[in-house]
């Protein structure tokens, strides 16, 4: 920036010139800044009317071009606390008789009320404890030896549960929702409720308490022990389970080769665990003979007793890991270098590369001190344990003797209804059904209580013995309203269109600069802003072609019905208004709701009921015109965009070059007015150089 000297010589006031220089050429940047202002004005006003004009496309125009719109019907039942019923189009007009013998039912189970089990308090007392979700089975007496499952069947799906000395009732109700059904155990009335999904008599299920077999047992047994079951987590013994669970429901190779990568995976997993362990040790007994020594010295009772002691290194490997401390006693450092710093130094050591490839060379390899086997190894035996198993498990598995769902409150479900027994503390059991129906004589069965035929859709309520009697008719109300909710939505958005291309002129009117706001109230400057706006869009070319098309289509189309005569919207009793002004709005003569017609007669109802037919093909031959023409105005463009009435493309451009242009000026105006300081600059300096000279000369003079 040029150095500025304000007037010190010439007593000018720089500043108000060089603004008054400046603020004419400011104005072309602020013309400029409005044109982009007023366009993005008109982007939102288009932006609104696009998506009005798009829903009444879709929702209205393209529903109404097809004739299936007016042909609604309705349908009526003679006793609505047995079945109701709505038709479609397609439905035959004419009476039905239809008999509901049987409502649709979802099967429930609801067990009997499992009390308390015996528990052992602190002081060795047995106490009666209530059942949880966290309740083991064998608590409560189930058979948890190894051989017992329980097979849950849901249509397609078949899930198992292993029942072992961990399982709880929580694990019975996540298997019983792994089958695709709610389940619950509610422990305030210690039950398990146990549904299907949906009702029907296909989503029947079954719950069965099975028995393994000496060699299956075996099976399932070797198998447990090639995966050293007890010293994998929780969560790798729940995929162990889930194996043997798939392995029950198919024995296919691609069955057996998951099976073989899930179990070789975690066993990989065990291996390495075990072998990073192992060589932990190694380095906790390493650093511990580092820093911590034993001596043996003699207590004040003179017994000889052995004390542990820090080392120089353990001292010194202290000081260097930060954890020593000035007060510290002995006793409290060798508590931190055994809690904290071996720690510390075996995770920083088994975590190196060297051991990475000694702990995954053992996993490979295998190790005796680590009490690992190469993976080969463990591979083999998984492959072999699995393929026993598989093999034993072909056969099936029989029912337990004894069903320990008893111990749960339950019997094997079979689907079968079972009632409470008189004491009310059985399980209850709601068989799966469906809904059976006689229409016209003829059986239907449905998987709910909603039953289509033929167009025809009855709601069922309740089974009886009687016949309903269900008529079906034509619904001219339905027609009418739909019509009469399309002549309004075409009446909203034509106004709308009308608003905005027949608005006053704004001549005059600028957008506000900041300046021009704040001497201004909120109320005014909206109402200015208003002015503007509503203008925008008066007698715009592509606004008026759309109104155009819409006019010429709905008031000028003719459609040759069926029985060979011209119809048009005025022959239908759909006319424009008296009122030039209102630019093509449309009434329905003789609706109550038009102030202008309510007097005059409805033809349009008259026709519905007459003949329909005709309304139907006139109609929906008008506003197919209307949605085609509708189209075409959508086409994209190198100006539009596709499904966009309006040239959004060319306005995007517009605006872009707008901003290039302002930011033009801004540069242009800055340098402008960096020459004209520059030239006052210049011409202070010659009036403080000739002052001076003038100063000097008089000096000489003697003045």
């Amino acid at each position: 920036m040029a150095i500025r000297m304000t007037g010190l010589t010439s007593g000018l006031d720089t500043e108000s010139i060089v603004a008054a220089l400046m603020e004419a050429q400011k104005s072309k940047k602020t013309k400029v800044e409005n044109k982009k202002t007023k366009l993005e004005w008109t982007q939102t006003i288009w932006s609104g009317l696009n998506k009005k004009l798009y829903s009444f496309y879709t929702d209205y125009a393209g529903k109404m071009r097809f004739q299936s719109s007016y042909l609604t019907k309705k349908a009526a039942s003679s006793d609505s606390s047995v079945l109701t019923a709505t038709a479609k189009s397609s439905a035959a007009n004419g009476s039905y008789s239809v008999k509901v013998s049987q409502l649709a039912a979802a099967q429930y189970v609801t067990s009997a009320k499992l009390g308390t089990y015996k528990t052992t308090d602190e002081n060795g007392k047995q106490i009666d404890t209530a059942v949880t979700s966290t309740t083991k089975f064998a608590d409560l007496g189930f058979d948890t030896s190894g051989s017992s499952a329980i097979e849950i069947t849901s249509g397609d799906t078949k899930v198992n549960l292993y029942v072992d000395q961990d399982t709880t009732i929580g694990d019975f109700v996540q298997k019983l929702k792994d089958a695709g059904l709610n389940a619950s155990f509610d422990e305030k009335q210690s039950r398990f409720f146990i549904s299907a999904k949906n009702s029907g008599a296909d989503s029947k299920f079954t719950i069965t308490n099975t028995a393994l077999s000496t060699d299956q047992t075996a099976a399932k047994d070797a198998l447990l022990q090639a995966m050293d079951y007890s010293s994998l987590s929780s969560s790798d013994q729940s995929t162990v389970k889930q194996v043997l669970s798939d392995l029950q429901n198919s024995q296919s190779a691609d069955t057996k080769t998951a099976a073989y990568k899930s179990l070789q995976d975690i066993a990989d997993t065990a291996a390495r665990t075990k072998v990073t362990d192992y060589y932990s040790e190694q380095l906790k007994d390493k650093y511990t003979s580092q820093y911590i020594t034993t001596e043996t010295t003699t207590d004040a009772d003179g017994h000889q007793v052995t004390v542990e002691k820090l080392t120089d290194a353990g001292r010194q490997a202290l000081k260097d890991a930060n954890l020593d401390n000035d007060t510290y006693t002995d006793t409290d450092r060798l508590s931190v270098v055994k809690d904290k710093l071996i720690s510390q130094k075996v995770s920083e050591e088994i975590t190196a590369d060297d051991y990475k490839q000694k702990i995954e060379s053992a996993v490979e390899n295998g190790s005796a001190d680590a009490g690992v086997d190469s993976k080969a190894t463990r591979d083999s035996d998984i492959i072999v344990a699995v393929d026993n198993y598989a093999t034993q498990i072909s056969s099936g598995t029989g029912a337990a003797a004894s069903s320990g769902l008893t111990k749960l409150g339950m019997d094997n479900v079979d689907g079968s209804t079972v009632k409470e027994n008189a004491s009310g503390s059985g399980m209850a059991v709601i068989a799966a059904a469906d809904s059976v129906v006689q229409v016209n004589g003829a059986t239907l069965t449905s998987s709910n209580t909603i039953l289509d035929v033929n167009g025809l859709t009855l709601d069922l309520v309740s089974a009886s013995d009687k016949e309903v009697k269900v008529t079906v008719s034509n619904d001219s109300s339905a027609v009418y309203d739909s019509i009469k909710d399309f002549v309004e939505q075409y009446n909203t958005i034509l106004a709308e269109m009308n608003k905005y291309y027949y608005a006053s002129s704004s001549k005059g009117y600028d957008p506000l600069t900041d300046d021009q706001k704040k001497e201004m109230s909120d109320d005014e400057v909206e109402k200015w802003e208003t002015k503007i706006k509503d203008s925008l869009l008066r007698r715009d070319n592509t606004l008026g072609g759309i109104m155009q098309t819409m006019r010429s289509v709905m008031t000028s189309t003719t459609v040759t019905a069926s029985n060979g005569k011209s119809y048009s919207l005025a022959n239908l009793g759909i006319t424009t208004g008296r009122d030039y002004k209102e630019y093509g709005l449309l009434h329905i003569k003789g609706d109550e709701d038009d102030e202008d017609y309510a007097d005059s007669t409805n033809t349009l109802e008259n026709l519905i009921n007459e003949d329909p037919q005709v309304v139907q093909e006139v109609l929906s031959g008008i506003v197919t015109n209307l949605y085609n023409d509708l189209t075409k105005k959508m086409t994209a463009t190198t100006m539009s965009s596709a499904l966009t009435f309006y040239n959004d493309k060319q306005m995007t451009t517009q605006l872009t070059q707008y901003k290039k242009d302002i930011k033009s000026w801004e540069s242009k105006l800055s340098d402008m007015e960096d020459r004209y300081y520059k030239q006052f600059t210049a011409m202070e300096k010659s009036l403080a150089s000739l002052q001076s000279q003038q100063n000097s000369l008089a000096s000489y003079l003697g003045g």
